[in-house]
Formats: structure tokens, C-alpha cells, sequence
């Protein structure tokens, strides 16, 4: 059967399922693949070869461009190269020839990524972290074996693990028997804000590492069931206290190296890698004590309380019956939990802080919410910061932590009228897609209006905005598993500055690197004046 004839047999198959008739042929290509209006004529598909890209050498393909002195491309600035990659070769682009690594296809245009999430399987496959991956199939097997959790993991063992927790963290209003906990964390780290501030009222150089400890503290809450003592003024150098925050920082002090550079820890064990491996190893144990310590409260309160009253640990030993799941779990959430809200926090602070009218809209709705700055939050206060939201959603599309994810083919597709094999590695960068002005009017102006319902925006009037250009917390069954906790943790802690202070800023702009999140390299130094109460 020639290419013509199937794509019109696809076409028509298509065609007869959206108006609900029986079609005459059937396939085991997806439909979907062929929905594309680039292929307006069926003889218009072209072949993958043709896809735009970086010219590859014989040998060396498109690998030298990452090397030091002679490539262009630096993997701490990977989003300049994507800006480059768009710019020069338009919304679909190849880059081909990477030793060890299958070929990258860059995907500018919402509708073509919708397309492609539309289309995923039941166990899509997200290009993600070979260390880790290796770490826990191989390094670690016997202790993961069939529970090696969601990070880094693929196919029917990721598939398994997901069912057992999903229903616990997904499940709605998972998040609000947290507001109580998290607004204790918060309040914990307000005053240790204020301790911080210097005479000039600003945050010290290093206020990221401390965002860190507030992070770290409020996922051990929820996924520990435990205060780790992350905010506590004096932390002994020989308590675990100390050495988690260690093992934290040796973690994202090297994984950038371990991730994003040339894979030299599958031939020999460099420094680099033995830190990492030790920073994981540290988390594995403490998540494995603090899970056994709730399991052990559990046996012995259990009869005396309600599936409302459990924590998400303790309902998911009820429901596994296998503590092991709950720490794995644990685990994946610190890893990918404490920088992306340290980072969206930062960026959050920092786009108020240059933008002072917005930041005196939000106090507006603020002071009406909270009528002093020590009013708790709970869940209907919450519902009510309509603005806060839009800011947070604002943020997150002019810098996405997460700046680009994506999939593994596992069957051929065809994308922008071209044809992409099976194995592709297809990338969304969302952070050049979400600051398209064919998406966004004025992309470089932060306006938080344009995620109100209200025709408030004078640049958007209202319009609709594409559902798949901006994405920080995925898409589809690889979402973030952590989302409606990580949205709490970022309402109630920014709420509860911007309520307190007025947050200046007076130094150079924001410049961001990949490490392995999008990362400010800037010192955090903000200026927060004290409100009238």
C-alpha cells in the first residue's frame, strides 16, 4: 500500500469517528497522527530527513557544539540555544547526530504539542534522568526492585507505582488538610525572614539557600508526615538536621554535572557522581526511618482514627500495605519538589518586585483576604486570591522552572507536516513557546491579567489562551503527581510576604542558568519593608 493511499484511508477513518460513523478500514497508526493542517493535501507529508536543523558532521554529528572552546551551544544556557533553534530554523527543528543520545526534535507551536500530548500512550515515555534512572535499576536494585517510584522510570513498573499513589495525591481536595501544616511552615519561615534583613532591610546574598530549608521543611511535612527542623535557628553541625540540608545541597550542587554533561560516570566514578550518589543514598535512608516512624504511629493509632483524619503517608500504607511505596514516593517528591518551588519563589518575588503596581494590586486583595499579616490562611481564603493565582501564573509562563519536557515516540507521528520516526526524542520548550507574541501580546510585559476571566488585559481583550503553552506542571498521565501541593506551599508563603512587606528590588536584572532547573545566578538580594498592620 502506497503512502497516499494509506493517509487518505487514515483521513477517512478519521473523518467517519468524528461524525460518528462506523469507519470501513481500521489501523494501528493513531488517527490523531494525521490531524495536522500542515497535510492539507495528503501528498504534502514530508520525510524526516527534511526536517529543519544544525548541519551535522561525519562522526561527530551535532555532538561538538556542546564541547568547550569549539561548540556554541552551552547546556547552562540551553535556553539561548533553544531561542536560537527557533529563530533560525523555524516551529519544528532537528538536532541530530548526538553521540549516545537519540535525535532531539524542538516542537514551537502549541498546536503541534497538543497534538503530540493527545496522542500519548497509557505509559508515555519522558526523555529524563539517565543517572537516576541507573541509580535506582541498577545501583540500588535491590532495594527499589519493583517499586523504583516515578522519576527517571518508564513503561509498566512506572505504570504500577502511579496507580497506587495517584489516587491519594490527585484525588481532590488532597491538598487541604494541608493549608493548616504548610501555614505553620511558613509562618516558621517569616520569622526567620525577618531575622534575616539586614540594617538596610535587605535579604542576604545567599536568601535562595534559605528558600531551600522552607521548601525541604514544607515537602517533609506533607511527604514525611514529620517537622525536619530545616528552619530552626541553631542546627548542630553533627545533627541529621545539618545533614540533610547538606545532602540537599551536594544533591543540586551536582546534578547539573551529572545530568548535563558528558555521561563520564558511566565509565568511571568521578567526583561529581560519588557526591551525588551519597546525596541520594542520605534521602533513601532518612525517607525509609521517617516512613517506618508513621507506619509504627499508625499500628498504634489506626483503629482511633479516620481515613479523613490520615495523612497521604498513612493512607497510602492502608491502602499498599507496603511502606516502601510511601518512601519511594517521599523520595521522588524531594528530589523534584524542593528546587522548582524554591526557584518559582524567587522568580515570584523578583517579578513583583519590578513590577510595584502589580505588587499593589495584590496587596489590595491581600489586606481584603487577610486583616492582619498573622491571619492564618485556610482553604475559603484561599479560593478567594484570584490575583495571587494569576501572578503565580504569570511567573511560571515568562520563566518556566522546568523549561522544556517532552516524549519519547513510540510509534511514528507526523508533526508540522513532517515525518517523525518512533524513538525521537520530541521537546516542548515552553519557555520560548509561552513568550511567543503569536501566544502572549507583549510576552515581556508581566501581566497577571491575562489569566483572569475578565477582559482586564488591555493586550489579550479576554482571548483565550492556548491551553498547551504553557505547561510547568506537564501534561497528562506524567503530570506533576505533586501539583495541588506544590500550588498550596507557593500561595500560602507568598501570600504571607506580600501581605507583611512591600519587596523592592535595586540591582542588576535577573540572568538565569540551567542547573539543571532555570535557575537565577543573581544574588537575592530583595529589600522588604514592613506594612502598616
Amino acid at each position: 500500500m502506497t503512502l497516499r493511499s494509506r493517509l487518505l484511508r487514515e483521513v477517512r477513518r478519521t473523518r467517519a469517528s468524528l461524525l460518528g460513523q462506523r469507519p470501513h478500514t481500521t489501523s494501528l497508526q493513531p488517527a490523531a497522527d494525521l490531524l495536522d493542517h500542515d497535510i492539507a493535501e495528503i501528498g504534502g507529508v514530508k520525510p524526516y530527513s527534511e526536517v529543519p536543523g544544525p548541519r551535522e558532521l561525519p562522526l561527530v554529528g551535532n555532538a561538538w557544539r556542546f564541547l568547550p572552546y569549539i561548540g556554541h551551544f552551552s547546556i547552562e544556557h540551553l535556553d539561548r540555544v533553544m531561542w536560537s533553534l527557533y529563530n533560525d530554523y523555524g516551529k519544528v527543528v532537528k538536532v541530530g547526530g548526538l553521540v549516545g543520545h537519540p535525535d532531539l526534535v524542538f516542537v514551537f507551536d502549541g498546536d503541534y504539542i497538543e497534538k503530540v500530548f493527545r496522542r500519548e500512550e497509557v505509559q508515555p515515555h519522558r526523555p529524563s534522568m539517565p543517572s537516576l534512572r541507573y541509580y535506582k535499576q541498577h545501583m540500588r536494585k535491590d532495594f527499589f526492585q519493583d517499586t523504583p517510584g516515578l522519576i527517571g522510570i518508564h513503561g509498566p513498573q512506572w505504570d504500577e507505582f502511579r496507580s497506587k499513589v495517584q489516587q491519594v495525591m490527585l484525588q481532590q481536595g488532597a491538598a487541604k488538610n494541608y493549608v493548616a501544616p504548610l501555614d505553620q511552615v511558613a509562618s516558621d519561615f517569616m520569622a526567620r525572614i525577618d531575622s534575616l534583613r539586614d540594617e538596610n532591610q535587605e535579604l542576604p546574598d545567599n536568601f535562595l539557600g534559605e528558600i531551600y530549608k522552607w521548601a525541604l521543611e514544607s515537602i517533609g511535612r506533607v511527604a514525611l508526615d514529620t517537622r525536619l527542623g530545616c528552619l530552626d535557628d541553631s542546627i548542630s553541625a553533627d545533627s541529621e538536621t545539618h545533614r540533610i540540608l547538606q545532602s540537599i545541597h551536594t544533591f543540586f550542587t551536582n546534578v547539573a554535572e551529572v545530568e548535563l554533561r558528558a555521561p563520564f560516570w558511566r565509565v568511571w566514578s568521578t567526583p561529581a557522581w560519588k557526591k551525588y550518589i551519597g546525596a541520594l543514598d542520605m534521602f533513601r535512608e532518612v525517607c525509609m526511618r521517617y516512613i517506618t516512624e508513621a507506619m509504627e504511629r499508625l499500628q498504634l493509632e489506626g483503629e482511633r482514627r479516620s481515613e479523613e483524619d490520615m495523612s497521604i503517608v498513612e493512607k497510602i500504607i492502608v491502602k499498599t500495605s507496603d511502606p516502601k511505596i510511601a518512601a519511594v514516593l517521599a523520595l521522588d517528591l524531594l528530589l523534584v519538589g524542593v528546587d522548582t518551588t524554591s526557584v518559582s519563589t524567587s522568580s515570584f518575588l523578583y517579578q513583583l518586585a519590578k513590577n510595584p503596581e502589580k505588587q499593589e494590586k495584590l496587596y489590595g486583595e491581600l489586606k481584603e483576604v487577610l486583616p492582619t499579616p498573622d491571619t492564618p490562611l485556610d482553604v475559603k481564603k484561599m479560593e478567594r486570591l484570584s490575583y495571587l493565582k494569576a501572578c503565580i501564573k504569570e511567573t511560571l509562563r515568562m520563566y518556566p522552572v522546568i523549561i522544556g519536557n517532552g516524549r519519547s515516540l513510540q510509534s511514528e507521528a507526523i508533526i508540522g507536516g513532517y515525518r517523525i520516526p518512533k524513538g525521537a526524542h520530541v521537546i516542548f520548550p515552553h519557555l520560548v513557546v509561552s513568550n511567543l507574541e503569536e501566544h502572549f501580546p507583549a510576552p515581556e510585559r508581566f501581566l497577571p491579567e491575562r489569566w483572569l476571566k475578565s477582559a482586564s488585559c488591555p493586550f489579550s481583550g479576554g482571548r483565550k489562551i492556548h491551553p498547551f503553552v504553557s505547561l510547568p506542571f506537564g501534561y497528562g498521565r506524567r503530570t506533576c503527581i505533586g501539583r495541588r501541593f506544590a500550588e498550596a506551599e507557593l500561595q500560602i508563603l507568598l501570600s504571607k510576604i506580600f501581605r507583611k512587606y512591600r519587596v523592592e528590588y535595586h540591582y542588576e536584572d535577573f540572568r538565569y542558568k540551567i542547573c539543571p532547573t532555570y535557575i537565577p545566578e543573581n544574588p537575592l538580594k530583595f529589600r522588604l519593608i514592613e506594612r502598616e498592620p
